[in-house]
């Protein structure tokens, strides 16, 4: 009995710290300006607000998407920054994308937010996946220089978070 006393002691001290060492860590100055720098991004592209994102992202940036194919693998398309701000590829569809569970890494002038996301086409979910971007400090501001997508329109019951109030940007 005393050794199954014991042995439930020991597991709920490892069950501790192995929570403990799973919390996530209190997020610093400069992870906090590239999540509210990711945030505007997205609230931009969801306002079909192409001044807003080009003012924010380097124009000689690059991106790519990965898309999952019916028949298995992904295509891959990349494309510049300026691509995604040019005024042509208006075309009336209402957009919006939000994210959750973001991962940040953060080295001097340089950053990288890793999270699940979801994108809506005129309200409806279009597919959800992970987004990547990657930032680059100019001057006191963080701007998007290269980012990379998965499009799964399969994975939105697996990616979704359990508490929708984690999404962001918020709104």
């Amino acid at each position: 009995m005393i050794r199954n006393i014991l042995g439930g002691m020991v597991l709920a001290a490892c069950g501790t710290i192995a929570l403990a060492d799973t919390a996530p860590a209190p997020a610093t100055k400069d992870e906090t300006a590239v999540l509210a720098a990711m945030d505007r991004y997205l609230a931009a592209i969801s306002a079909s607000d192409l001044d807003t994102m080009a003012s924010m992202q380097t124009p000689d940036g690059t991106n790519y998407r990965a898309r999952a194919l019916p028949s298995g693998g992904m295509e891959i398309l990349g494309r510049p920054n300026s691509y995604w701000v040019d005024p042509a590829r208006k075309d009336g569809h209402t957009y919006r994308e939000r994210y959750w569970s973001p991962t940040v890494l953060v080295r001097g002038s340089i950053a990288m937010v890793w999270a699940p996301y979801e994108f809506w086409i005129d309200g409806k979910t279009s597919h959800c996946g992970i987004d990547t971007f990657s930032f680059i400090k100019v001057g006191d501001e963080w701007h998007v220089a290269n980012s990379m997508w998965t499009v799964e329109p399969d994975a939105c019951p697996e990616l979704r978070p359990a508490d929708p109030a984690s999404v962001r940007p918020a709104g």
